[in-house]
């Protein structure tokens, strides 16, 4: 991941992903992480477009928690190593796409909530279709508009 490419707010919502993995005893750094780490970010932008949306933002906690308590846990030899899983790497690049659609310069935390959010048969997706905020919600000009401000010119 190049993360010379992450405004600070991404780069510190990976970080807070990897304490959770860590403070969990666990070795693999899991999309469910990183939406977590993202909702509980303070004065962060994900718990904004929740509440914006809508969206049952405590159901899609409890739920993220009750997903991460099902990972593999490690102890001994193992524990404290961690790495990022193929599906967390298939987000990340989605949200470098996200950030090119968008014609933005760094990866943000919003380019991570929807790829996030349009994951297919994703876990994290499928909690926050199910409390109010899909990908085509997030997406809507009106949310956008309110968030971004105006649209970009290029001239």
């Amino acid at each position: 991941m190049r993360f010379d490419r992450f405004t600070i707010k991404a780069q510190e919502a990976l970080a807070d992903a990897q304490s959770i993995v860590l403070d969990r005893n666990q070795q693999q750094l899991e999309v469910e992480h990183l939406l977590l780490a993202l909702i509980n970010q303070k004065e962060g932008l994900t718990l904004q477009i929740l509440h914006k949306l809508g969206a049952n933002a405590a159901g899609i906690v409890s739920r993220l928690e009750e997903e991460i308590d099902r990972l593999p846990r490690v102890e001994g030899a193992g524990a404290g190593q961690l790495y990022t899983t193929p599906r967390l790497n298939s987000v990340v690049e989605a949200a470098f796409h996200e950030m090119a659609n968008l014609r933005d310069e760094y990866l943000s935390t919003e380019h991570l909530l929807l790829a996030i959010s349009d994951e297919k048969n994703g876990i994290s997706a499928r909690i926050m279709k199910e409390n109010g905020a899909s990908k085509d919600d997030i997406n809507t000009q009106r949310i956008k508009r309110k968030i971004r401000g105006a649209p970009r010119r290029a001239d």
